[in-house]
């Protein structure tokens, strides 16, 4: 028992905290990590994406010609509807799991999930330029859900039926 666990505990400590990573594990590892931000960027850009259209209420006479053209296209009235958070679940889900082909540490099949929410974050609070990139509405809030809560999921469930298979309970 004591030679089986010092052999286990070497064992680990030969690994470091993501085992089975080489160096072309390691590339891929950190291709996952910054296909996470990028996937970051574009659902963010398409998070604010409407369906339908409305007219906005008739401009004084003085307003609609100094506007011109560009006044006759705005509209009110459209329903956001944030695909983009649909994206970030089943991407999220899908680069968790090839994290998860690279190495089985918990730790490395974090990394992706850790990565879109600190650039979350720092989108909330201000982008480039001092612009605010999410604001405080439903389709952001859905975002946040659909990108952490299916990926969240996925890593609990690798890691207990990874325990419960190594003989836990």
């Amino acid at each position: 028992m004591t030679s089986a666990l010092s052999a286990r505990i070497g064992r680990t400590a030969r690994e470091g905290v993501f085992p089975g990573l080489d160096l072309m594990g390691a590339a891929i590892a950190g291709l996952l990590v910054l296909d996470a931000l990028i996937t970051l960027v574009l659902e963010v850009l398409f998070l604010p994406l409407y369906v339908g259209q409305g007219t906005l209420p008739a401009a004084a006479p003085a307003v609609s010609e100094a506007a011109g053209p560009v006044a006759s296209g705005v509209s009110t009235g459209a329903i956001a509807l944030p695909l983009s958070a649909l994206a970030a679940a089943v991407i999220n889900v899908l680069l968790v799991h090839g994290m998860g082909t690279v190495s089985s540490s918990f730790a490395a099949m974090s990394l992706p999930l850790s990565a879109w929410t600190v650039g979350f974050a720092l989108m909330i609070f201000s982008g480039p330029g001092g612009d605010i990139m999410l604001l405080q509405d439903w389709p952001t809030l859905a975002l946040l859900v659909g990108g952490l809560l299916p990926a969240g999921l996925y890593l609990y469930w690798r890691a207990t039926t990874r325990y419960a298979g190594e003989g836990g309970y």
